[in-house]
């Protein structure tokens, strides 16, 4: 189940709680053609690229928004705490600026390793990687979209 977020500390909130994650729906035709479904792990995919990064200004750790030559993004995060990564996905960059955006992939990460979402199929979208750390405070940052 995936849905549209308008305050991601509330979502990632209820999540938490209910100990539920965003899953995707089954790909399109469009997705299958392309070569990206939604959901595909993201190690095999070619020629994968950073597009954007948020670096953390008192660790220094790194949230990155990774895209493959297959049209696929995902989130990744340099040296995970036991928090959460995922990626946002909007219809446009004015939906996006407005709130209204689909949050995808919901991945824990283990502290110390490099932690990574599932792939997601940008259909002409744009896209950012999200996390939940704990710089001073719990946190969510986010990349700016692409």
């Amino acid at each position: 189940m995936k849905f549209t977020r308008t305050a991601t500390a509330a979502a990632l909130a209820v999540a938490a709680l209910f100990g539920s994650f965003v899953t995707a729906p089954a790909a399109s035709a469009s997705e299958d053609a392309i070569g990206c479904v939604d959901g595909s792990n993201p190690s095999s995919f070619p020629s994968p690229s950073t597009k954007k990064t948020y670096v953390l200004p008192v660790t220094n750790r790194v949230v990155e928004l990774r895209y493959s030559t297959n049209t696929c993004a995902w989130a990744r995060f340099s040296a995970g705490g036991n928090y959460y990564l995922w990626v946002d996905r909007a219809v446009n960059i004015s939906q996006a600026n407005a709130g209204n955006w689909t949050q995808l992939g919901i991945t824990p990460m283990t502290a110390g390793t490099v932690a990574f979402t599932p792939g997601y199929n940008d259909n002409n979208r744009v896209m950012r990687a999200c996390a939940e750390v704990h710089e001073i405070v719990r946190t969510v940052v986010c990349t700016d979209w692409y």
